[in-house]
């Protein structure tokens, strides 16, 4: 005699199914309150989520320890995984409605839940990114201001970056140039500019923020933008302010 029929089992159909229900975590470096001190946004009150982990090595980058020695990182040393939820609850008391998510290379990781979870809740989320990794559609709806740093040979390495078209799909935003020697680098910035036929009225540059002469190098930039460079030249405000520190 043959038994009874299996009885059915409710087995999932993929690992990928069950993966899309679960809340996304992020590897979080750091999240403080503080002034923007750079781009369009200078000056205004804002939380800032520092994510882990970087896809390039600028040697003059000031928040290195987002993101060197990765195969030697450690969760709750380094990093923290958290949720969106957990990240909004860490903000909740904070009194601040911009929140800017930095790296290293947020990008890296994929963001959307947080930022839909940051925009339900009334935030204004700006995105700072060095421009190598294209957003997804849902993230150009979905962020308010994007703050785009592309390279140039000053960071130490060559990179082919594209035409960056996707930026005439957000809402806002601008470059950011980080600038060296003044001379070189804005020769390398306006064929980058030309190349891409990009507006200069959305390019900000800035001097490199590890210099110990801070100050000098914002007035040997400013100096030479007087002689006539069609570009905007703003400070790092926190770094005039409270010098090279983390958190701040």
């Amino acid at each position: 005699m043959r038994g009874p029929p299996p009885v059915p089992q409710n087995k999932p159909r993929s690992g990928r199914k069950l993966e899309a229900i679960k809340e996304q975590s992020y590897r979080v470096c750091e999240i403080f309150k503080s002034i923007q001190g750079e781009g369009n946004v200078i000056g205004r009150p804002s939380i800032f989520v520092r994510m882990y982990g970087c896809n390039l090595t600028c040697t003059w980058c000031d928040t290195k320890y987002s993101w060197m020695g990765p195969e030697k990182a450690k969760e709750g040393i380094d990093y923290v995984r958290m949720t969106p939820k957990q990240i909004l609850h860490e903000i909740s008391e904070v009194d601040a409605s911009l929140v800017t998510i930095t790296g290293g290379e947020p990008l890296l990781q994929p963001l959307e839940q947080l930022v839909k979870s940051l925009v339900e809740k009334g935030y204004e989320v700006l995105i700072e990114t060095n421009g190598t990794i294209k957003p997804s559609e849902e993230l150009q709806e979905l962020v308010n201001i994007w703050s785009v740093s592309p390279k140039t040979s000053n960071a130490g390495f060559s990179i082919e970056y594209g035409e960056l078209e996707w930026l005439q799909n957000v809402k806002d935003y601008y470059l950011k140039f980080v600038v060296v020697n003044p001379r070189k680098d804005t020769k390398e910035i306006l064929a980058f500019l030309q190349e891409r036929n990009i507006n200069t009225s959305k390019v900000i540059l800035q001097p490199d923020g590890t210099r110990e002469d801070y100050v000098n190098a914002v007035k040997e930039l400013m100096d030479f933008a007087k002689e006539g460079l069609q570009l905007r030249v703003l400070p790092q405000l926190h770094r005039l302010v409270w010098g090279h520190k983390r958190a701040v």
